[in-house]
């Protein structure tokens, strides 16, 4: 409030100034120019500030608007003629100031209102009125922009979390089935991976809620995933995992690849055991993450009606996530494999020195 009232006084100053140029030494002449000018901003700014923009303008009524700033226009016309009439009576403005009885003479509706007193005044309303009605509609574009610009990041950053979300009761799900067929058959495998499991959750519920993750820990995550797969499978299906170079860093939205993986396995082997295999690679290049996953496939195994959602999830968050030109995904399906690949940019990315090709590591052949 302190505010506006000194910025209302400046602004009252500044107009006194002018008129004292132009309209005798009289100060009461000047002082009374440069008050109605100012009662006539004022009223102005706050009715446009308080009505056209929030209630008008920004509810897109146009028609509205524009006959909102039209009532400011006849709002200052009218203070100024009523100005006019008063400085008459009391003979405070010599005859021959043309500015004030050029309106006069004309009467109120020719001199105020009809389209030639508005030839007269538009100009003064211009430079009189409207520059602190476009400070407030300038300041309104850029507070109403950065409020639009918040609340997308709201709701981008709950549809992350929500997306998020998705992946630990979906991987938990799954993996528990899984669990559950061991303890049935009462196998010894059972211990290690309910272990694998609380490490894999412990990532997922505790460490994976930052928005970016180092490429070592997704690639931790992935081995103990591949780890947890290779203990429930054992000598059934070969898993071949070909890691980074040694010295490839960067930092990418966590859990993206792994939907894939699991998919690889839930779709891939379980259908066609008995010659399964999964194949892993991953490698950093220019700043780009080359991520492949590649699961034997038969075409002759029954179509599973539950699915997708891990896939699904990880289309979403890369959009969300990453500019189109960012990143790109292809998945392809033959006769015989079922193929992903994704191609992103990592931040904070750095290449190793004396990049040489990473050895496949075969979990279980």
């Amino acid at each position: 409030m302190a505010v506006h009232v000194a910025l209302w006084v400046l602004y009252a100053l500044y107009w006194h100034s002018v008129y004292a140029g132009g309209f005798g030494k009289d100060p009461l002449i000047h002082w009374g120019f440069a008050l109605k000018d100012t009662v006539a901003a004022i009223v102005g700014f706050y009715f446009f500030s308080g009505v056209v923009l929030p209630r008008l303008l920004l509810r897109r009524r146009w028609l509205l608007t524009v006959l909102g700033v039209v009532a400011i226009y006849y709002t200052w016309a009218l203070i100024s003629y009523s100005f006019f009439l008063l400085v008459d009576a009391y003979a405070l403005v010599p005859k021959t100031q043309s500015y004030v009885y050029r309106i006069l003479d004309k009467g109120l509706w020719t001199g105020v209102l009809s389209w030639y007193g508005v030839s007269i005044g538009l100009f003064d309303f211009s430079v009189i009125i409207m520059p602190p009605l476009l400070v407030r509609f300038i300041q309104f574009l850029l507070v109403s922009s950065n409020r639009s610009l918040r609340l997308q990041r709201e709701s981008l950053n709950l549809e992350i979390n929500f997306l998020k979300a998705q992946v630990n009761p979906h991987f938990l799900f799954n993996t528990l089935n899984n669990l559950y067929t061991l303890v049935i058959k009462q196998d010894e495998r059972a211990p290690a991976i309910v272990r694998h499991l609380a490490d894999l959750m412990h990532y997922t519920v505790y460490e994976s809620n930052a928005p970016l993750m180092p490429l070592a820990k997704e690639t931790a995550f992935l081995e103990s995933y591949l780890e947890l797969e290779r203990l429930r499978y054992g000598p059934k299906v070969r898993i071949a995992y070909r890691p980074p170079a040694p010295g490839a860093t960067g930092e990418l939205a966590p859990l993206l690849f792994f939907p894939f993986v699991e998919n690889a396995f839930k779709h891939g082997i379980d259908s066609s055991l008995d010659d399964s295999w999964v194949e892993i690679e991953l490698a950093v290049a220019q700043g780009q993450l080359h991520f492949a996953v590649r699961n034997s496939y038969s075409p002759s195994a029954p179509r599973r009606e539950v699915g997708g959602v891990g896939i699904a999830n990880v289309r979403k968050r890369l959009a969300l996530h990453y500019a189109p030109s960012d990143y790109h995904l292809a998945i392809t399906q033959t006769a015989e494999a079922y193929e992903v690949t994704l191609t992103l940019r990592l931040a904070n990315a750095t290449s190793p020195l004396c990049p040489s090709p990473a050895s496949t590591v075969l979990l279980h052949d």
